[in-house]
């Protein structure tokens, strides 16, 4: 076991933040850990920028250090981010992601003490090296913010709450608001956003047809407003599904929604249809009810009891091969029929209007 660490002896944290929307919103309740366990310290979490959004509003961060996903010249940040680690001093530091380059960053920076999971050759460059979870000698997938959470238990934090916390900012409130009136969205009927868009790979990501079918045999079962929302790279996807729905759907493609604004869209939505990726988990943060249709990915990383809602998968032998690309002809995906998971979301529309 490591040796425990002593609170009073800790003035200065670094955090390395996952790189994934999804994993950061799993990572969150080691945040807080983090944060309840030293109430004194200074700490900074090193992010990149496309997260930067997603936190904005958490309380458990004195600094944050941003690195530019600009990767001309990766060797000369990585540089001036050791250098400036260096200059800080810090007393202990946690490394979220798995990757080799995380450590040596922190190795390199002269952080005391380096927690993280002992993988990729780096086990050198850490001083509390964790072994990954294993079953027969196999690693054994487990849910991520279980996993994140190990590294706060292993040096003795107190875990109070393992929930999902995602903060919303008064202006992502504000322009989520705006943009619903600017597409007249009647706001006494139910709110259903489809998220189509996967930033893993293609092989997460549902048809086109499958998701405007859906969203036809939603509306036909109940009146609502169904919003397609997207990343910017994502448009034609977002097109393609409006195009070949029978029903009307409300397109946000055409608005920027940084990760700020869709947490305020996904905050207020009575549902969202998506397929495995970082939107889901900020529904189960907000406690939205979600349905996800998985295909290549291990339901075990993502599994959690908090989360309302319901996985969809095909009953095919491929399934979670967690390649980005499919070999065969994606019938993980193909295989799973709009009938179903309309059945699905018209289920959990219309316990929310018995609740109600």
């Amino acid at each position: 076991s490591l040796s425990l660490v002593k609170p009073e002896n800790i003035s200065k944290i670094i955090i390395r933040s996952p790189n994934w929307v999804g994993d950061v919103v799993m990572a969150t309740p080691a945040f807080r850990c983090i944060r309840e366990n030293f109430p004194e310290a200074e700490i900074t979490l090193v992010l990149k920028t496309y997260v930067q959004n997603l936190i904005k509003g958490t309380p458990w961060f004195n600094k944050l250090f941003v690195l530019d996903n600009n990767k001309r010249n990766k060797t000369a940040q990585f540089i001036s981010t050791v250098k400036e680690i260096r200059s800080e001093g810090y007393d202990i530091g946690f490394l979220f992601p798995n990757s080799f380059s995380s450590a040596l960053m922190f190795w390199l920076g002269g952080v005391k003490r380096r927690i993280g999971y002992k993988r990729d050759a780096r086990s050198l460059f850490l001083t509390d090296g964790i072994n990954r979870p294993s079953e027969n000698g196999h690693f054994l997938p487990t849910y991520m913010g279980d996993y994140y959470l190990r590294l706060c238990t292993e040096i003795g934090c107190d875990v109070r709450s393992n929930e999902l916390e995602l903060f919303i900012t008064r202006e992502g409130q504000i322009r989520a608001d705006e943009i619903l009136k600017n597409c007249n969205v009647n706001t006494d009927l139910p709110l259903v956003l489809l998220n189509p868009g996967a930033a893993y790979g293609y092989s997460k990501c549902w048809t086109a047809e499958g998701f405007a079918r859906t969203a036809d045999l939603v509306k036909k079962g109940l009146d609502c407003n169904i919003a397609i929302v997207c990343a910017p790279n994502e448009i034609n996807l977002a097109t393609d599904i409006e195009r070949t729905a029978k029903s009307r759907l409300i397109n946000l493609a055409g608005y920027y929604l940084s990760l700020n604004i869709l947490k305020s869209l996904i905050k207020v939505c009575d549902l969202l249809i998506t397929v495995d990726s970082g939107p889901r988990h900020i529904a189960v943060a907000f406690k939205r009810p979600v349905v996800t249709i998985m295909g290549p990915n291990d339901p075990r990383y993502t599994d959690t009891p908090a989360e309302i809602g319901q996985v969809i998968c095909a009953d095919v032998d491929c399934l979670a091969c967690q390649l980005k690309i499919c070999p065969k002809d994606h019938r993980c995906m193909t295989q799973i029929k709009p009938d179903k998971v309309a059945e699905v979301c018209l289920d959990f529309l219309s316990n929310k209007k018995e609740q109600n």
